[in-house]
Protein backbone atom coordinates (compact mmCIF):
# COMPACT_ATOMS: atom_id res chain seq x y z
CA UNK A 1 0.00 0.00 0.00
CA UNK A 2 1.35 3.32 -1.07
CA UNK A 3 2.57 6.46 1.19
CA UNK A 4 -0.96 8.22 -0.39
CA UNK A 5 -3.15 4.95 0.27
CA UNK A 6 -2.49 4.32 3.76
CA UNK A 7 -3.35 9.01 4.18
CA UNK A 8 -6.66 8.25 2.92
CA UNK A 9 -7.60 5.61 4.59
CA UNK A 10 -6.25 7.59 7.69
CA UNK A 11 -8.59 10.29 6.25
CA UNK A 12 -11.34 7.74 6.41
CA UNK A 13 -10.54 6.12 9.25
CA UNK A 14 -10.86 9.67 11.23
CA UNK A 15 -14.40 11.18 9.26
CA UNK A 16 -15.95 7.76 10.63
CA UNK A 17 -14.81 8.15 13.75
CA UNK A 18 -15.97 11.48 13.90
CA UNK A 19 -19.35 10.76 12.16
CA UNK A 20 -19.75 8.25 15.17
CA UNK A 21 -18.94 10.92 18.04
CA UNK A 22 -21.82 13.22 15.92
CA UNK A 23 -24.42 10.75 16.10
CA UNK A 24 -23.23 9.57 19.75
CA UNK A 25 -23.45 13.23 20.74
CA UNK A 26 -26.82 14.00 19.43
CA UNK A 27 -28.50 10.67 21.13
CA UNK A 28 -26.66 11.76 23.91
CA UNK A 29 -28.31 15.15 24.38
CA UNK A 30 -31.88 13.86 24.08
CA UNK A 31 -30.93 12.14 27.60
CA UNK A 32 -30.12 15.46 29.03
CA UNK A 33 -32.64 17.61 28.27
CA UNK A 34 -35.56 14.48 28.38
CA UNK A 35 -34.72 12.67 31.26
CA UNK A 36 -36.69 9.97 32.20
CA UNK A 37 -39.57 11.41 34.60
CA UNK A 38 -39.20 9.67 38.32
CA UNK A 39 -42.64 8.83 39.26
CA UNK A 40 -44.19 10.48 42.11
CA UNK A 41 -43.88 8.19 44.60
CA UNK A 42 -43.99 10.75 47.99
CA UNK A 43 -47.06 12.38 48.51
CA UNK A 44 -48.31 14.87 51.35
CA UNK A 45 -50.84 12.15 53.14
CA UNK A 46 -47.70 10.17 53.74
CA UNK A 47 -46.24 12.55 56.51
CA UNK A 48 -50.43 13.58 57.39
CA UNK A 49 -49.89 16.86 55.48
CA UNK A 50 -53.15 19.12 54.91
CA UNK A 51 -52.18 20.25 51.29
CA UNK A 52 -53.82 22.45 48.45
CA UNK A 53 -53.09 20.88 44.90
CA UNK A 54 -52.06 23.43 42.81
CA UNK A 55 -52.03 24.27 38.92
CA UNK A 56 -50.03 27.18 37.33
CA UNK A 57 -49.29 28.59 34.02
CA UNK A 58 -45.38 29.51 33.15
CA UNK A 59 -45.27 32.82 30.45
CA UNK A 60 -44.37 30.61 27.76
CA UNK A 61 -47.42 28.25 28.56
CA UNK A 62 -46.31 25.36 30.28
CA UNK A 63 -49.11 23.85 33.08
CA UNK A 64 -46.88 23.31 36.13
CA UNK A 65 -48.78 21.05 39.11
CA UNK A 66 -47.85 21.50 43.27
CA UNK A 67 -48.49 21.79 46.31
CA UNK A 68 -49.20 24.53 48.88
CA UNK A 69 -48.58 23.14 52.30
CA UNK A 70 -49.58 25.41 55.27
CA UNK A 71 -47.51 25.31 58.31
CA UNK A 72 -49.29 22.64 60.60
CA UNK A 73 -49.15 24.63 64.54
CA UNK A 74 -50.60 27.91 63.08
CA UNK A 75 -51.00 30.72 60.24
CA UNK A 76 -47.64 31.38 58.91
CA UNK A 77 -46.86 34.54 56.58
CA UNK A 78 -43.78 32.88 55.81
CA UNK A 79 -43.43 30.48 52.72
CA UNK A 80 -40.62 28.39 51.40
CA UNK A 81 -40.01 27.27 47.99
CA UNK A 82 -38.62 24.52 47.62
CA UNK A 83 -37.51 23.52 44.28
CA UNK A 84 -36.01 20.43 43.31
CA UNK A 85 -33.32 18.64 41.36
CA UNK A 86 -32.53 17.47 37.75
CA UNK A 87 -34.20 13.96 37.43
CA UNK A 88 -36.67 14.57 40.33
CA UNK A 89 -39.81 15.74 41.27
CA UNK A 90 -41.74 17.22 44.37
CA UNK A 91 -42.22 13.95 46.33
CA UNK A 92 -38.98 13.33 46.30
CA UNK A 93 -37.63 16.30 48.23
CA UNK A 94 -40.83 16.59 50.00
CA UNK A 95 -39.35 13.87 52.05
CA UNK A 96 -36.18 15.55 53.50
CA UNK A 97 -37.95 19.13 53.70
CA UNK A 98 -41.67 18.49 55.37
CA UNK A 99 -40.34 18.94 58.63
CA UNK A 100 -40.32 23.03 58.08
CA UNK A 101 -44.08 22.60 58.15
CA UNK A 102 -43.73 21.49 61.91
CA UNK A 103 -41.44 25.00 62.04
CA UNK A 104 -44.30 27.62 61.79
CA UNK A 105 -43.31 27.65 57.75
CA UNK A 106 -46.13 27.12 54.76
CA UNK A 107 -44.23 24.95 51.94
CA UNK A 108 -44.55 25.39 48.42
CA UNK A 109 -43.70 22.38 46.28
CA UNK A 110 -44.06 22.09 42.32
CA UNK A 111 -42.94 19.92 39.61
CA UNK A 112 -40.24 21.44 37.22
CA UNK A 113 -41.46 21.53 33.51
CA UNK A 114 -40.96 18.05 32.14
CA UNK A 115 -40.68 16.41 35.66
CA UNK A 116 -43.37 14.62 37.60
CA UNK A 117 -46.78 16.12 36.67
CA UNK A 118 -46.13 19.14 35.08
CA UNK A 119 -46.25 19.22 31.43
CA UNK A 120 -43.20 20.25 29.21
CA UNK A 121 -40.99 18.73 26.88
CA UNK A 122 -37.53 19.64 27.71
CA UNK A 123 -35.45 20.12 31.24
CA UNK A 124 -32.49 22.60 30.84
CA UNK A 125 -30.78 22.31 33.95
CA UNK A 126 -31.79 26.00 34.85
CA UNK A 127 -32.39 27.92 31.64
CA UNK A 128 -36.47 27.60 31.14
CA UNK A 129 -36.76 26.43 34.21
CA UNK A 130 -36.48 29.89 35.67
CA UNK A 131 -39.32 30.54 33.62
CA UNK A 132 -40.75 27.87 36.09
CA UNK A 133 -39.88 29.66 38.91
CA UNK A 134 -41.15 33.43 38.36
CA UNK A 135 -44.88 31.38 37.72
CA UNK A 136 -44.64 30.23 40.94
CA UNK A 137 -43.38 33.28 42.44
CA UNK A 138 -45.80 35.46 41.21
CA UNK A 139 -48.95 32.73 41.59
CA UNK A 140 -47.67 33.29 45.91
CA UNK A 141 -47.63 37.06 45.56
CA UNK A 142 -51.12 37.02 43.60
CA UNK A 143 -53.09 34.18 45.32
CA UNK A 144 -51.44 33.37 48.55
CA UNK A 145 -50.56 37.19 49.48
CA UNK A 146 -51.09 37.04 53.36
CA UNK A 147 -49.31 33.61 53.54
CA UNK A 148 -46.11 34.86 51.72
CA UNK A 149 -45.16 38.11 53.13
CA UNK A 150 -41.30 36.61 53.52
CA UNK A 151 -40.33 34.29 50.87
CA UNK A 152 -37.69 32.24 50.89
CA UNK A 153 -36.37 29.42 49.02
CA UNK A 154 -34.76 25.67 49.28
CA UNK A 155 -33.09 24.70 46.37
CA UNK A 156 -31.36 21.41 45.23
CA UNK A 157 -28.85 20.84 42.63
CA UNK A 158 -30.46 22.37 39.50
CA UNK A 159 -32.91 23.73 41.78
CA UNK A 160 -30.33 25.63 43.68
CA UNK A 161 -29.38 27.24 40.18
CA UNK A 162 -32.52 28.20 39.97
CA UNK A 163 -32.76 29.97 43.70
CA UNK A 164 -29.41 31.68 42.89
CA UNK A 165 -31.20 33.14 39.68
CA UNK A 166 -34.24 34.06 41.47
CA UNK A 167 -32.45 35.65 44.55
CA UNK A 168 -29.74 37.45 41.72
CA UNK A 169 -32.79 39.14 40.35
CA UNK A 170 -34.83 39.59 43.13
CA UNK A 171 -34.10 40.81 46.54
CA UNK A 172 -37.71 40.41 48.26
CA UNK A 173 -36.90 37.34 48.25
CA UNK A 174 -35.54 37.05 52.06
CA UNK A 175 -32.92 34.04 52.04
CA UNK A 176 -32.30 31.00 50.35
CA UNK A 177 -30.21 27.62 50.83
CA UNK A 178 -28.43 26.46 48.05
CA UNK A 179 -27.77 22.74 48.50
CA UNK A 180 -24.98 20.88 45.90
CA UNK A 181 -24.78 23.87 43.04
CA UNK A 182 -23.40 23.61 40.62
CA UNK A 183 -20.82 26.52 39.37
CA UNK A 184 -21.32 26.14 35.65
CA UNK A 185 -23.83 24.32 33.21
CA UNK A 186 -20.92 22.98 30.70
CA UNK A 187 -18.75 21.61 33.77
CA UNK A 188 -21.66 19.73 35.41
CA UNK A 189 -22.99 18.20 32.02
CA UNK A 190 -19.02 17.17 31.40
CA UNK A 191 -18.81 15.38 35.03
CA UNK A 192 -22.58 13.82 34.32
CA UNK A 193 -21.23 12.66 31.11
CA UNK A 194 -18.45 10.95 32.26
CA UNK A 195 -20.17 9.25 35.72
CA UNK A 196 -23.10 7.96 33.97
CA UNK A 197 -22.31 7.19 30.73
CA UNK A 198 -18.17 7.26 31.10
CA UNK A 199 -18.08 9.61 27.71
CA UNK A 200 -14.93 11.44 27.72
CA UNK A 201 -14.99 15.28 27.27
CA UNK A 202 -13.61 15.35 24.25
CA UNK A 203 -14.63 15.42 21.26
CA UNK A 204 -18.19 14.09 22.71
CA UNK A 205 -19.46 16.99 25.41
CA UNK A 206 -18.81 19.87 23.41
CA UNK A 207 -20.44 18.08 20.14
CA UNK A 208 -23.63 17.02 22.79
CA UNK A 209 -23.54 21.03 24.53
CA UNK A 210 -23.77 21.86 20.51
CA UNK A 211 -26.66 19.65 20.24
CA UNK A 212 -28.47 20.96 23.31
CA UNK A 213 -28.10 24.29 22.29
CA UNK A 214 -29.38 23.69 18.54
CA UNK A 215 -32.63 21.88 20.36
CA UNK A 216 -33.07 24.49 22.69
CA UNK A 217 -32.57 27.37 20.44
CA UNK A 218 -30.84 28.81 23.40
CA UNK A 219 -27.36 28.52 25.51
CA UNK A 220 -28.16 27.12 29.14
CA UNK A 221 -24.76 28.08 30.36
CA UNK A 222 -25.54 31.36 30.35
CA UNK A 223 -27.83 30.96 33.43
CA UNK A 224 -25.01 28.99 35.67
CA UNK A 225 -24.73 30.19 39.27
CA UNK A 226 -21.08 31.35 38.20
CA UNK A 227 -22.93 34.05 35.97
CA UNK A 228 -25.51 34.91 38.86
CA UNK A 229 -24.02 34.73 42.53
CA UNK A 230 -22.44 37.95 42.37
CA UNK A 231 -25.56 39.52 42.53
CA UNK A 232 -26.96 37.66 45.15
CA UNK A 233 -27.02 39.98 48.51
CA UNK A 234 -29.50 37.69 50.37
CA UNK A 235 -28.93 35.89 53.28
CA UNK A 236 -27.93 31.80 51.62
CA UNK A 237 -26.84 29.16 53.13
CA UNK A 238 -24.41 26.88 50.81
CA UNK A 239 -24.93 22.87 51.30
CA UNK A 240 -22.21 20.56 49.93
CA UNK A 241 -21.47 16.96 50.28
CA UNK A 242 -18.34 16.07 51.22
CA UNK A 243 -18.14 12.87 48.82
CA UNK A 244 -20.01 14.74 45.70
CA UNK A 245 -18.91 13.87 42.18
CA UNK A 246 -21.26 15.38 40.25
CA UNK A 247 -21.06 18.70 41.88
CA UNK A 248 -16.91 18.65 43.87
CA UNK A 249 -16.23 21.19 46.76
CA UNK A 250 -14.18 23.14 44.92
CA UNK A 251 -17.49 24.42 42.71
CA UNK A 252 -19.30 25.32 45.94
CA UNK A 253 -16.16 27.20 47.61
CA UNK A 254 -15.89 29.16 43.82
CA UNK A 255 -19.75 30.16 44.52
CA UNK A 256 -18.98 30.80 48.31
CA UNK A 257 -16.28 32.89 47.59
CA UNK A 258 -18.26 34.89 44.39
CA UNK A 259 -21.20 35.56 46.12
CA UNK A 260 -22.48 39.38 47.48
CA UNK A 261 -23.80 38.46 50.44
CA UNK A 262 -22.61 39.75 53.69
CA UNK A 263 -24.92 37.06 55.47
CA UNK A 264 -23.74 33.98 53.88
CA UNK A 265 -22.30 30.46 55.03
CA UNK A 266 -20.82 27.44 53.71
CA UNK A 267 -21.56 24.02 55.37
CA UNK A 268 -19.82 20.82 54.04
CA UNK A 269 -21.94 17.47 54.66
CA UNK A 270 -19.32 14.75 56.03
CA UNK A 271 -19.86 11.68 54.23
CA UNK A 272 -22.64 12.81 51.69
CA UNK A 273 -22.51 12.02 48.00
CA UNK A 274 -24.72 14.34 45.56
CA UNK A 275 -28.54 15.13 46.86
CA UNK A 276 -27.67 12.93 49.94
CA UNK A 277 -27.11 15.55 52.68
CA UNK A 278 -30.17 15.10 54.21
CA UNK A 279 -29.97 11.57 54.23
CA UNK A 280 -26.94 11.38 55.57
CA UNK A 281 -26.97 14.34 58.27
CA UNK A 282 -30.38 13.50 59.77
CA UNK A 283 -31.31 15.88 62.75
CA UNK A 284 -27.98 17.84 61.82
CA UNK A 285 -29.52 18.72 58.83
CA UNK A 286 -32.52 19.40 59.81
CA UNK A 287 -31.63 21.75 62.77
CA UNK A 288 -29.56 23.74 60.48
CA UNK A 289 -31.75 24.21 57.92
CA UNK A 290 -34.43 25.37 60.57
CA UNK A 291 -31.92 27.80 62.09
CA UNK A 292 -31.36 29.08 58.80
CA UNK A 293 -34.69 30.29 58.18
CA UNK A 294 -35.81 31.21 61.53
CA UNK A 295 -32.75 33.92 61.18
CA UNK A 296 -33.39 34.90 58.32
CA UNK A 297 -36.84 34.32 57.39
Amino acid sequence: MSGFEIFNWLLFSIAVLFGCAVIIAYLKSDSIIKPARLPLNVLPEYFSLAYEPIQLATDDGVLLRGWFIPSVNKKSEKTIIVCHGWGSNKGEILRDTHFLTEEGYNLFYFDFRASGESKGLFSTIGYLETKDFNATYEFLKNYKSEESESVGILGLSMGSAVAIYAASKNKDIKCLVAENAFYSYTRVIANWSWLRMKMPYWPLVPITLFFVRMKLKADPDIYSPRYNIGEVVNPILFVNAERDDLVPIKDGKKLFDKCASEKKELWIVPGASHAKCAEVSGENYRKKIINFFNDNL
